[in-house]
């Protein structure tokens, strides 16, 4: 390896760090983080609730998605030495509640609500609003329901969970896998089908 090319390398690194860390400490004037968490390059935190105990991340938990609570509603809360992947996507207007130990590849969606009125005209009026001024406080009637994923669970890049569903302790969401059942502990889900781990 070339001088030039380990200066690069180290340079890369701190400008890497350095960009971590403000984002953090922007972070923590809207969220709960706990010692040790970061939010890394990539990852964002959109707190619109605007209520800081709405988002909480555990210790040692790394961030390179994006958390993001609705206006009308949201909580979304982290454990430790959990990762989130770049890409992925975690947005509540209900409850979301991730163990310790739980990696989350990227790219993975993770919905407790249908984000929209199913009624086309109220749906047009929501746009509308969020267009002209942003998010409404109050929404009307949209489906939302607690999503729980329990300890040690790995969710496999580009995996979708929407709303209502338990991922039981020490399973493995496949990648691409689109998850709308809860599944039980040590359980392993791939597309539609779900058997138990070896």
């Amino acid at each position: 390896m070339s001088i030039q090319g380990a200066i690069a390398r180290t340079l890369l690194k701190a400008r890497s760090r350095f960009e971590s860390t403000l984002r953090t400490t922007a972070a923590r004037s809207c969220a709960d983080l706990d010692i040790g968490s970061r939010i890394l390059e990539g990852g964002n935190l959109y707190n619109i609730r605007k209520i800081r105990s709405a988002v909480r991340v555990g210790r040692h938990s790394l961030i390179a998605g994006d958390l993001l609570t609705f206006a009308h509603g949201g909580e979304i809360s982290i454990g430790e030495w959990c990762y989130v992947g770049a890409g992925s996507r975690i947005w509540s207007a209900s409850s979301i509640r991730i163990g310790d130990r739980v990696l989350i590849s990227h790219g993975v969606n993770i919905h407790d609500c249908d984000s929209h009125p199913k009624d086309p005209q109220v749906r047009h009026e929501q746009f509308m609003q969020i267009a002209k001024v942003g998010h409404p406080t109050d929404v009307g009637v949209i489906d939302s329901s607690p999503i729980y994923i329990e300890d040690d669970v790995w969710i496999g890049f580009n995996a979708t969970i929407l709303k209502g569903v338990t991922i039981g302790a020490r399973s493995i969401v496949a990648a691409g896998t689109l998850l709308t059942k809860s599944i039980g502990p040590d359980s392993v889900a791939i597309g539609n089908t779900v058997r138990r781990a070896n």
